[in-house]
């Protein structure tokens, strides 16, 4: 027979144990948990539209939702159980914090939300048509490339917030290079909105989510391209690189392309260039034919360069007198003039004031109207000349027997 204390120990067990079995099926003891990345819902983004405006970023918020509740009804309990909404009506356009309301089970208590307020930012709401640019996947035989390239819509209205409308460079339009034959085939994309980096920008509208490309397989054919180039650059500056394509890849049916020997481009006038640039050539292309990939934009690429110059500055008294007899009487009032030179850097280098003399050549006229062109005089081989002032103010001193 069990002694008197191992008789108390098992009894005092067996209460403890009757004891925690009352607690937990009778009192049920309280319990907290937290839900982190609880979806926020957004109220009222109509009301936005409705007024102009837009959300602008991605609108995926969420918060950490900490609760409490009995531990039994806490087992029941999933994240998809609270819900978690912002109401956007009244707001307007800018950075706003909007508080996040809670719906919990009954018997749950909310002990912490976590942020307590959302960062909504609120643009003006704009529609701009995009252009759409069709992508083939996968790669053609050689000289053979998708022709005929049509789309229906021809482009997309792009609607959403300012900043995410702007950030839309075109629309793109994969085709699986494949799926294409030497007979004109349509085939239906989806319209995927991208920036200039061929990124995707989520947070837009688009008028149409679905595009129908029209397409064929087209030959490719290199012919030589005569380009004339007219003008001359001014004088201050000097051509250093002149790149003129003499052939261009064109595509199209073998019946179209055969009867293209040769391009001949639009005349080009160089005149006016004044910067290294690309000018563009206008090519008139045959029906049925069109630039092969990369060939639509063909451009002349010119580079120049200004050339060297030198300054001099000359006094009244350093400028001749020529065209009339007895000049003595005739004097320049314009203080000085300034004579710049250019030509090659060899002739400037070496240039110096003495090899250049300004002069006026004076007749009635000039007497007249009391002004005079300056012009001047030089041996060296000099590309322009300029005077600044280019005329000059004179007057004729009154001799002592006019007195």
């Amino acid at each position: 027979m069990l002694n008197s204390n191992t008789f108390y120990k098992i009894i005092s067990v067996i209460i403890a144990v009757m004891l925690w079995i009352y607690v937990i099926e009778a009192t049920d003891p309280m319990k907290t948990q937290t839900f982190p990345d609880v979806p926020v819902q957004l109220l009222n983004e109509e009301s936005l539209a409705a007024r102009g405006l837009a959300l602008s970023g991605e609108a995926a918020y969420t918060v950490d939702v900490k609760i409490e509740a009995k531990r039994a009804d806490l087992a029941k309990i999933s994240a998809g159980d609270i819900i978690a909404n912002a109401d956007l009506f009244g707001y307007s356009m800018g950075k706003n914090y909007i508080p996040v309301t809670l719906t919990v089970p009954d018997g749950v208590t909310i002990i912490s939300v976590e942020p307590i307020k959302i960062n909504v930012v609120i643009e003006e709401l704009v529609e701009v048509a995009k252009p759409i640019k069709v992508e083939f996947l996968g790669q053609f035989e050689d000289g053979v490339e998708a022709g005929q390239v049509t789309t229906q819509p021809t482009e997309i209205e792009v609607s959403g917030a300012k900043s995410e409308v702007s950030a839309v460079a075109y629309i793109k339009a994969e085709i699986n290079a494949s799926k294409l034959t030497a007979e004109a085939t349509t085939i239906q994309t989806k319209a995927v909105a991208v920036n200039n980096s061929g990124d995707v920008v989520t947070n837009v509208r688009l008028s149409s989510s679905f595009i129908d490309v029209t397409a064929r397989l087209s030959q490719v054919k290199e012919v030589p391209l005569t380009v004339e180039v007219t003008g001359e650059v001014a004088p201050i500056y000097e051509v250093t690189n002149l790149d003129i394509p003499d052939s261009v890849k064109i595509k199209g049916s073998a019946d179209a392309l055969a009867a293209v020997t040769e391009l001949t481009a639009s005349p080009v006038d160089i005149s006016s260039v004044s910067s290294t640039t690309k000018i563009p050539l206008e090519i008139e292309l045959p029906e049925g034919v069109e630039f092969a990939s990369g060939q639509e934009n063909m451009t002349i690429d010119i580079t120049i360069k200004p050339i060297a110059t030198k300054q001099f500055v000359y006094t009244a008294d350093e400028i001749l007198l020529e065209g009339v007899e007895g000049t003595s009487n005739i004097s320049i009032t314009t203080p000085q003039v300034t004579v710049t030179a250019s030509g090659s850097e060899v002739v400037i280098a070496g240039l110096a004031k003495s090899d250049l003399q300004p002069y006026l050549t004076l007749d009635a006229e000039a007497l007249i109207s009391a002004t005079a062109k300056v012009e001047v005089r030089y041996d060296k081989t000099l590309g322009h000349i300029a005077v600044d002032p280019e005329e000059v103010h004179i007057t004729l001193n009154k001799t002592e027997t006019e007195e």
